[in-house]
């Protein structure tokens, strides 16, 4: 028995289920037949669960009162009991219409929605029976997201972020039989369309007879129906979605199926000489009705003399295990790079950036300065896919983030580049047909999900993704919840090439008091590398310029900054009132390592670093992806394996967990053990002769920390070109202070001095 501490609500666990059922015999109860034509008959009790005892439901005297609530899809408890059957009509596994009670707008054909059937339960007290299992929904009734496709229906599967069951647990829905129009067949399958659609059943005996326009009712009301795909809708408390997953069905999640059988078989080149065509709003011109003596089907349609698309299903189980091995690094491009904060927290996850594009002059020349093995495009991302070889531009992992202005909920009036920036989220589902990359991720204002108004886009970019084929899981983010000093919140998506597992995203590490994770990271915390340097003499980036109106002072070491910063910097300032913030300072803010380079004007810096994607965000995601291909790559895990506890996972097979794993980067002031920047606070502006134990905790910072002790005579150090670079060219990942040189006019010499320093891989002329 389990139980929420501090939610109040009754779960039975699985042992507590098998007790109770065990008690129980499986043995026939009939009940006696009447008059009334609803009454049943009871052919087998599956098992009755007890309630929570007296005790259990109200604590002990020591402990704090309980109080029992009902969950949504609780365990079948008396005076319930699941049947197998209902007047030996509606079973297990079959699936029926719901009567319609929506107004649905269109002329064309409505109907209700589907339920099949998990669970049938009836009430031993006052017959009442209801039927608990999945909704099914036409795809037409999803908006964008789905190609609207005749008889092709989606699991729905609402579910709560505090409760954490299963999708396919708390995701299940009752309904009562008299809301239950028809039994309808139906096809659950991971096929690719259109196989397992009614278009492989044979006609009906009186086709014949049948005009034009009683052939689309009747496909409609009476064909089979297929399920191929899941959408898992994620509420808060408020009733609001702000995440989701939306995925083709799992194998294990179908009927038994037969080996798959390529699509490409199934679209001949057929005449449409003979045909008839059943289209309406739904997309239905891919499929024809044809006269066949031997055989009369409806098949799928094809252009005539076109070549059919050969569709390649990737075998979900896992490969052969091996063990996972860093030698290989996993490559990685940008796409919309800006300045670099994707490719930055790629760098530090262990990825290799192997390109980066973006139209931006300044932001390519600032991605040039800091990625010096990557190669630059500077284009538009309309013009990328034809530039040259796509195979020489593959990679495991690609990153996507259109420019997010047009979006935004900031975007109060229009702008000059409006247009190009709503055109320029379209091109991820070419780039991702064309690349064909293993992971995708994107990072977008949150505004595109949320607003009214964006909606209809947003499901048009889960389209296009779907199409190309992936699956995806997405998710409204606040990146404060990762050690960023700004409530930043952003939509962020991870996609999964079919036959890839769809990796999880990264828990939470930073959280208020209590909650067990560590303390918020502050305003003052985030700017502790110049606190350690003073590089008011020798960085450039760094030159703090007085308000000509001073503003009010805030409480650095116990806040946020007051707003995000956007490309204009936003309404931000120094908590000491008498001074904007320095380009140095709002790049720490962002998450950017101290010795990150920016190019052009100081307003196109500012747009640079404004636009980026925070590294400390970006680096947390893609270690959970290259976690998620290393153990399928390795053979631990399939490619529909249940990813949620991918830690617990790792840790069962012994391969580490994330705090054991080290940064990559090689920033003097990276605190490798958090994979940031911010890893602490201090209270004085310099280092301390004698280590002091930090005791005060507050809502930020991370009061534990020992500071490092300097020798009584030894001086002051500031940052040098020399001392930065060293005498080996021993770079960072992000180093300002280096010869101006493009890599393709690196001599081999200098590439192999880079490799050699950062483990990169390179091509030697």
């Amino acid at each position: 028995m389990s139980q929420d501490s501090e939610s109040e609500i009754w779960v039975l666990d699985s042992d507590d289920e098998h007790e109770a059922a065990d008690s129980i015999e499986d043995e026939g109860i009939a009940l006696p037949d009447g008059d009334d034509p609803d009454d049943l008959e009871i052919v087998a009790i599956r098992g009755i669960t007890r309630q929570p005892s007296t005790a259990e439901a109200t604590g002990s005297s020591r402990g704090s009162k309980r109080v029992q609530k009902v969950i949504r899809n609780g365990p079948i408890l008396p005076p319930y009991a699941e049947v197998e059957t209902y007047q030996l009509t509606y079973r297990v596994g079959d699936t029926v219409e719901l009567k319609d009670t929506k107004q649905h707008s269109g002329n064309g054909l409505q109907s209700g929605d589907f339920l099949y059937i998990k669970h049938v339960i009836k009430n031993l007290a006052t017959d009442e029976v209801k039927l608990r299992g999945y909704r099914l929904r036409r795809t037409k009734y999803h908006g964008q997201i789905f190609d609207w496709k005749t008889n092709e229906l989606v699991m729905v599967l609402n579910v709560h972020d505090d409760d954490n069951r299963s999708p396919f647990v708390q995701g299940m829905e009752d309904v009562g039989v008299t809301d239950v129009l028809k039994r309808r067949q139906c096809t659950l399958t991971s096929k690719e369309y259109p196989l397992g659609s009614f278009r492989d059943d044979p006609l009906p005996n009186n086709w014949d007879a049948m005009t034009t326009a009683e052939i689309k009712p009747w496909v409609f009301r009476r064909a089979r129906v297929a399920c191929r795909w899941i959408n898992i809708v994620v509420q808060s408390e408020n009733g609001k979605q702000y995440s989701g997953v939306v995925r083709r069905l799992y194998s294990h999640e179908c009927e038994a199926e037969q080996p798959s059988v390529s699509p490409a078989v199934l679209r001949l080149d057929l005449s449409r000489e003979s045909s008839v065509a059943i289209g309406d709003e739904e997309d239905d011109s891919d499929f024809v009705i044809v006269e066949r003596p031997e055989s009369r089907r409806i098949l799928p349609a094809a252009k005539r003399r076109q070549r059919p698309e050969s569709v390649v299903e990737q075998d979900a189980s896992p490969p052969k295990r091996t063990l996972p091995t860093k030698d290989k690094r996993y490559t990685f491009g940008d796409s919309f790079c800006g300045a670099g904060g994707a490719s930055q927290g790629a760098v530090q996850a262990g990825l290799f950036v192997k390109w980066g594009l973006d139209h931006n002059k300044y932001a390519m020349q600032a991605y040039e300065a800091n990625h010096l093995l990557a190669w630059v495009y500077e284009m538009d991302a309309h013009d990328f896919p034809e530039i040259e070889s796509i195979k020489a531009l593959r990679v495991d992992v690609l990153h996507l983030s259109p420019p997010c202005c047009f979006w935004s909920p900031a975007h109060t009036h229009e702008g000059k580049n409006d247009q190009a920036n709503y055109e320029a989220i379209y091109t991820v589902g070419p780039i991702l047909q064309k690349l064909k990359p293993r992971i995708a991720t994107l990072e977008q204002t949150y505004g595109l999900a949320t607003s009214r108004e964006h909606k209809k886009n947003f499901k048009l970019l889960m389209n296009d993704i779907t199409k190309a084929g992936y699956d995806l899981r997405w998710k409204i983010e606040d990146l404060s919840r990762f050690g960023l000093a700004q409530q930043r919140k952003r939509l962020l998506i991870i996609a999964a090439r079919r036959g890839t597992p769809l990796p999880p995203f990264p828990e939470p590490t930073h959280g208020p008091e209590g909650s067990g994770l560590k303390r918020f990271v502050s305003v003052y915390d985030a700017l502790e590398p110049l606190r350690r340097t003073h590089p008011n003499n020798v960085d450039e980036l760094h030159k703090p310029t007085p308000l000509r109106n001073p503003k009010e002072p805030y409480d650095a070491r116990n806040s946020f900054l007051k707003g995000c910063i956007t490309t204009s910097g936003g309404e931000n300032y120094h908590w000491s009132g008498t001074r904007n913030f320095t380009i140095r300072e709002l790049a720490l803010l962002q998450s950017f390592p101290y010795v990150y380079d920016f190019k052009g004007k100081k307003g196109e810096m500012v747009k640079q670093i404004g636009n980026a994607f925070p590294p400390i965000m970006a680096e947390q995601m893609y270690r959970s992806i290259v976690r998620t291909l290393e153990a399928f790559d390795g053979g631990y895990i399939g490619a529909e394996d249940d990813l949620s506890d991918l830690d617990g996972l790792y840790s069962r097979h012994g391969l580490g967990t994330p705090d054991q794993e080290q940064s990559l980067t090689k920033s003097p002031f990276k605190n490798s053990s958090q994979g940031s920047v911010f890893g602490r606070s201090s209270k004085q502006n310099s280092v301390p002769d004698t280590p002091v134990k930090k005791k005060k905790r507050t809502l930020f910072g991370h009061g534990t920390d020992i500071e490092p002790v300097r020798p009584k005579n030894e001086k002051k150090l500031r940052p040098s070109i020399s001392s930065l670079w060293g005498e080996e060219r021993k770079r960072s990942v992000s180093m300002p202070f280096r010869p101006r040189k493009r890599q393709d006019s690196l001599t081999d010499e200098e590439k192999f001095a880079l490799a050699e320093a950062t483990g990169d891989m390179i091509e030697i002329d």
